[in-house]
């Protein structure tokens, strides 16, 4: 009896966390565009070093070389990170927030750009409980003209998914919720722990950017856009899809049920 109050209890916490994360698996904003833009449009960008708001060390690695090449394929010059780096270093930068000791101005002449992107990962972080577990990623940016020093657009962008709506799926479906429990538990388990941060830190970086205007060499397709299952599909998802039929789009949580 206290097994099935407590399996009760586990799907109501999952429903309301389900409800209340698909109300906003994603956020953007608010969008900020200097009216000059198109007078001040720059050509030649660098992407600074991101500062890094939480408590993983492996948020800016990945997410700062996504935005670079997101803005490269927006059509902007951009110069190679481990150039920006190289300069930085020699200039006495030794850590991201070093960056902002020196005025645009200072930054665009040491660096031969137009434009410095700022960046912050605001969020990036793996929770988890039992049968519940979710992953998010957040950025913030800043672009600013050097000569001008002027802040030409910012943007924030969050996205997130959790294994609600699966783990829910996943005791619905099964007669047997002692075995159910248990493996929804293991599904969270395999989330938390080998779940990967790519498609979230693509997603927030590609929403935070939609806003930016296109440089002037062009916009181009970006390849993970094209083609998401580049790094969907990895081994929870496919861990899910076989045991249970339940075929997981990431980031986005879609969900299909596949039944025999």
């Amino acid at each position: 009896m206290r097994g099935l109050k407590r399996l009760g209890l586990a799907l109501g916490l999952l429903i309301l966390a389900g409800l209340a994360a698909s109300c906003a698996p994603t956020q953007v904003g608010p969008i900020t565009l200097n009216p000059a833009f198109s007078q001040l449009a720059p050509r030649t960008v660098a992407v600074l070093p991101f500062d890094n708001m939480s408590p993983n060390l492996d948020a800016t690695p990945l997410v700062r070389p996504i935005v670079n090449e997101r803005m490269r394929d927006l059509g902007y010059q951009v110069k190679p990170l481990d150039q920006v780096d190289k300069v930085l270093q020699e200039n006495g930068v030794m850590v991201s927030h070093d960056v902002y000791a020196f005025t645009p101005a200072e930054l665009g002449q040491m660096l031969g750009v137009d434009a410095v992107l700022f960046g912050t990962v605001t969020d990036f972080n793996t929770k988890y409980a039992v049968v519940y577990s979710s992953v998010a990623v957040g950025v913030k940016l800043e672009l600013k003209e050097c000569q001008s020093g002027e802040s030409l657009w910012q943007n924030s962008a969050y996205s997130s998914r959790n294994t609600a709506i699966e783990s829910l799926l996943i005791l619905l479906l099964n007669d047997d919720k002692t075995r159910a429990f248990a493996e929804a538990a293991a599904y969270s388990t395999a989330f938390a722990v080998l779940k990967s941060y790519r498609p979230y830190a693509e997603d927030a970086s590609r929403l935070a950017l939609e806003s930016l205007p296109p440089g002037p060499l062009g916009p181009r397709p970006y390849p993970f856009d094209l083609n998401p299952g580049l790094v969907a599909g990895d081994e929870v998802d496919i861990w899910v899809g076989v045991s249970h039929g339940i075929v997981t789009v990431a980031p986005s949580a879609v969900f299909q049920i596949h039944r025999p």
